[in-house]
C-alpha cells in the first residue's frame, strides 16, 4: 500500500510539472486531467471516496474538459521539430510502473501465510458496513433534506434565469407565410390579383 501511495504521489508531481512544461496546450490539459485523476486516486486510497469522486466529477468531468474544448477551439498551431521528445519520459514512466508491479507481486507471493483462522460471514457486519458515500447520503437525506431541496430549487431558478437572459424577445423574426407559398401557381402574380 505504501509503494502504491508513493508511486501515485510521484506520478502526481510529475504530471503537475508537465502541465506547465509541455509546449502543446492540448498536452498540457491532458496532463492536468492526469493530475486530477492521480489526486482522486490518492483520496480514494485513503478511504475518502466522496472527495475522490468529487474530484473526478467536477474537475475532470467539467472543468478540465471545458479547458480542452476551449484549447481545441482556439486552434493553436504548434510546430514541433522533434517527434520523440516524450520518449524518455515514457520509458521512465513505464520502468517505474513495471518495477512497482514487480515489487507488489514479490510482496504478495513472499508474505503468504497459510493459517487455519477461518472467519465466518456475519450478517451484522455486512448490513452495518457503510462507506463514506453511504453515510454522507444518509445524513444528507435524513437531517438536511430541506437544505438539499432548497439548493436544488436555487439551481433550478438560476438555470431558468440564464435561459431567459439569453433569449431575445425584441427581435422581429419574419415568419413564413404558408398561405402565400401555397397560393402560387402557373401565373406568377396570382396572389396579388
Amino acid at each position: 500500500m505504501q509503494h502504491l501511495h508513493l508511486f501515485l504521489i510521484f506520478l502526481l508531481i510529475l504530471s503537475s510539472f508537465f502541465v506547465f512544461l509541455s509546449d502543446n496546450p492540448v498536452h498540457s490539459v491532458l496532463f492536468l486531467i492526469l493530475t486530477f485523476c492521480n489526486a482522486s486516486s490518492i483520496l480514494i486510497l485513503f478511504n475518502a471516496e466522496f472527495l475522490g469522486l468529487l474530484f473526478i466529477i467536477i474537475y475532470v468531468g467539467a472543468i478540465a474538459v471545458l479547458f480542452l474544448f476551449v484549447v481545441m477551439m482556439l486552434n493553436v498551431k504548434i510546430y514541433s521539430f522533434q517527434n520523440l521528445s516524450m520518449l524518455p519520459f515514457l520509458c521512465i514512466g513505464s520502468l517505474l510502473v513495471i518495477s512497482q508491479f514487480f515489487f507488489k507481486l514479490k510482496e504478495i507471493f513472499f508474505n503468504l501465510t497459510f493459517e487455519n483462522d477461518i472467519t465466518f460471514f456475519s450478517y451484522e457486519k455486512f448490513i452495518d458496513n457503510l462507506g463514506n458515500i453511504d453515510v454522507f447520503g444518509q445524513a444528507l437525506y435524513n437531517y438536511y433534506l430541506v437544505c438539499f431541496l432548497l439548493a436544488g430549487l436555487i439551481l433550478l431558478v438560476a438555470m431558468i434565469g440564464a435561459i431567459i437572459l439569453t433569449l431575445n424577445f425584441k427581435s422581429k423574426r419574419k415568419n413564413e407565410l404558408v398561405f402565400r407559398q401555397l397560393s402560387r401557381s402557373d401565373n406568377f402574380i396570382s396572389f396579388f390579383k
